[in-house]
């Protein structure tokens, strides 16, 4: 909104107080398209305002618009809006996201410097500024590096045997960059030990940077020749799409709660196997598997023959499509 118009806003009285606590709502409950929404209305009425800048700092963080986070992050500080060390936490927080750990370590270093940080801040200041100083040092060490030395640091990572560990580590790396990290990733994603878990998370951190670099990829006995930059382009596939709809229309009226079991079954599976497509192309089958899936979770038997007769299809590729989601559930439960 231009100035002008904005000068010609009438606002009713506390208006904006009234849109932020209501967006604070919707924040507290995760609807974080809701409270950007109220949030961005309020910042009409006044751009000042110390929550309103900070909620939307929130918003975007949230929503992956992490750059225009850092901006309004960097805005408060330099204007002294708000409270100045929660304002500066949510930086460091989006500059570690983003890799950028040189910029974190010199921002804490002129907070430092410039400002007699409070004791109940100071311990947590040194902390993320060892944190900055330690990446910093990670990535001067694998700048260069050859192609064993990169197989190395892969052999190192996955000695973290927990799952969980390997992929909040995988989170901290810069892995964008590809002239750092082209081997690595190459061979965690041939390397028949890493978790498909893991490979789905490292690719999909590299869709999110728009990485348009061409890898081959190995997950249950399957490979492909995979780019990050045009995957981004073709998901939801069409399958998924078509047998969640199905799902919908068998069970939205009739069990909700099956439904429910259905749909969270279907989107780990497909989440695991990312980025290949179920063998079997048939959504009626899939459709009728994870209902049997389900059914069976809840403690009750199903007849894969009986099934597959009443819709016309090979009992034998049902059984196989039951198979196949159990071994992936059982996985996907890390």
């Amino acid at each position: 909104m231009t100035e002008k118009k904005r000068d010609n806003v009438i606002a009713f009285p506390h208006l904006q107080e009234r849109l932020v606590e209501k967006a604070k709502e919707y924040l507290q409950n995760k609807r974080f398209n809701e409270a950007l929404h109220l949030f961005k209305q309020a910042y009409e009425i006044g751009q000042e305002h110390r929550d309103v800048l900070f909620g939307l700092a929130v918003c975007y963080l949230e929503l992956g618009e992490v750059e225009t986070a850092k901006t309004l992050c960097k805005k408060m500080l330099h204007e002294d809006i708000g409270h100045y060390y929660d304002n500066l936490q949510m930086l460091l927080m989006i500059l570690i996201q983003l890799g950028e750990y040189k910029e974190g370590y010199e921002t804490l270093q002129a907070v430092i410097e410039e400002h007699d940080v409070p004791a109940e801040d100071q311990e947590q200041i040194n902390q993320l500024l060892a944190f900055c100083l330690s990446r910093m040092n990670q990535e001067k060490d694998i700048e260069g590096q050859t192609e064993q030395e990169q197989l190395t640091r892969l052999k190192d990572f996955l000695n973290e045997t927990v799952v969980s560990n390997q992929i909040d580590h995988l989170h901290t790396l810069p892995l964008h960059r590809m002239n750092q990290y082209s081997f690595f990733l190459q061979e965690l994603f041939t390397n028949e030990s890493v978790h498909p878990i893991v490979k789905t998370e490292a690719l999909k951190i590299l869709m999110k940077e728009q990485v348009n670099y061409d890898f081959h990829i190995n997950k249950f006995q399957r490979e492909k020749k995979i780019n990050p930059l045009t995957l981004q382009q073709i998901i939801p596939s069409p399958l998924a799409i078509h047998v969640e709809k199905s799902l919908r229309e068998k069970l939205e009226h009739e069990n909700p709660t099956m439904l429910q079991a259905s749909l969270e079954i279907w989107n780990r599976y497909l989440y695991v196997l990312f980025p290949f497509s179920p063998v079997n192309e048939h959504v009626g089958i899939w459709v009728e598997a994870l209902y049997a899936l389900a059914t069976e979770l809840y403690g009750e038997e199903v007849d894969a023959e009986q099934i597959a007769l009443m819709h016309n299809f090979s009992a034998e590729d049902l059984k196989q499509a039951i198979k196949h989601l159990k071994e992936i559930e059982e996985i996907s439960l890390i």
